[in-house]
């Protein structure tokens, strides 16, 4: 007999660490957070509940509210646990054999995710959640079955409410995100106030990382592409090896309608031989203030070669203050600069980690971000 599952929102949190905000009703793009997982459930024509803990939420039409079930001893919601197992007993009154969980917060969520994390369901499974490749296990992002609701109660009537505790009490089955083909994009929260301004009260812009040959110019090539923004900013290529080896390194715009003249930046032969500061000082300021409202940055690449070049290094950090959108590269350094780890940690970019194995989900993911620019009239 075919298994029938629903899907759930878990939205029971006081969102504490978004100063009290119900983060359900939270907007972007002119949709509540809420709103754009709702439309993506739909999708599934699976039975949907909205799992209510602290505030009161608005039902989308067809679905079922379930109010968490289990509290502490104060009153207390006891947190994602208690909202799963909730739904579980609200499920299995519906004749459903299991749920699959989203939280309030994870505004990219994808509805294809769900047929991705199914096919790993199997007879003597409890339950399976997505592993990302920093190694975290995305518990609210996981298939619960009904088989879970006895274990779920006893952990939360003895105070253990940690999800991962009572999953290693159950058949639990974890996945690598790799291996089921979801995008990690997908399991983005936003649950802090500085994350939630960093993606929607500004353009958040695109730093692609990279080591050599991994593709970053290649991928901002078919970024620029899907834009009718002018192109600013700045390139560098090595355009001339002398008979000695020697790379040469020259600066020129980004924007191949421009004539300027390329400068030479430096030389290299398997280190940086020498550096013209001049030229990141002088040309390299001109090209990242030469920008208008309507410009899309280009700086390809930033590396350790400039780190002397202090005009052009405040330069570059002050162009991420702004709002005019960028999209860089970034090169990977065994060792520290202090410059690359101000522009990694900038609280207004996208760090996208670049290698020969991911580059159309990287693709996809930067077309995401490229969607959340404000007047983006300008998308193919």
């Amino acid at each position: 007999m075919d298994k029938k599952y629903g899907c759930v929102i878990l939205a029971g949190g006081k969102g504490r660490r978004m100063g009290g905000t119900n983060k359900a009703e939270l907007v972007m793009n002119g949709q509540t957070f809420a709103g754009m997982i709702e439309a993506e459930l739909d999708q599934t024509c699976m039975p949907c509940y909205l799992s209510q803990g602290e505030y009161d939420q608005m039902i989308p039409e067809g679905w079922t509210k379930v109010t968490d079930l289990y509290r502490d001893c104060d009153g207390q919601y006891l947190g994602p646990a208690a909202g799963i197992c909730s739904c579980l007993v609200q499920a299995e009154q519906d004749g459903l054999d299991g749920i699959f969980c989203v939280p309030c917060d994870a505004p990219f969520f994808e509805a294809g995710m769900i047929g991705k994390l199914q096919q790993f369901i199997a007879d003597d499974t409890d339950a399976v959640c997505i592993r990302t490749s920093d190694g975290h296990i995305q518990t609210v992002f996981g298939w619960y079955s009904v088989h879970c609701i006895k274990p779920m109660v006893n952990a939360l009537q003895t105070g253990n409410r940690k999800l991962l505790t009572i999953l290693e009490q159950i058949n639990f089955k974890i996945i690598d995100a790799a291996d089921a083909g979801i995008s990690e994009h997908c399991f983005t929260n936003i649950n802090r106030a500085e994350d939630y301004k960093k993606y929607c009260e500004g353009r958040l812009h695109i730093v692609i990382e990279g080591k050599k040959g991994a593709g970053k110019t290649t991928l901002i090539d078919r970024l620029i592409n899907e834009t009718d923004r002018r192109i600013c900013g700045y390139r560098t290529r090595i355009l001339k090896t002398d008979v000695e080896g020697y790379r040469h390194v020259y600066m020129y715009p980004a924007d191949k309608t421009d004539s300027t003249v390329p400068q030479e930046v430096g030389i290299t032969r398997r280190k940086v031989i020498s550096v013209n500061d001049q030229v990141f000082d002088g040309l390299g300021v001109k090209l990242l203030s030469d920008v208008s409202g309507d410009g899309l940055i280009v700086m390809d690449e930033i590396g350790y070669m400039e780190t002397d070049a202090e005009h052009f290094c405040r330069k570059v950090i002050e162009t991420f203050d702004g709002d005019i959108p960028v999209i860089a590269a970034i090169k990977v350094s065994e060792k520290e600069y202090r410059y690359l780890q101000l522009v990694k940690d900038h609280p207004k970019i996208y760090l996208l980690r670049l290698n020969e194995d991911n580059r159309e989900e990287v693709y996809e993911e930067a077309r995401r971000i490229m969607e959340t620019w404000e007047d983006r009239g300008e998308s193919r």
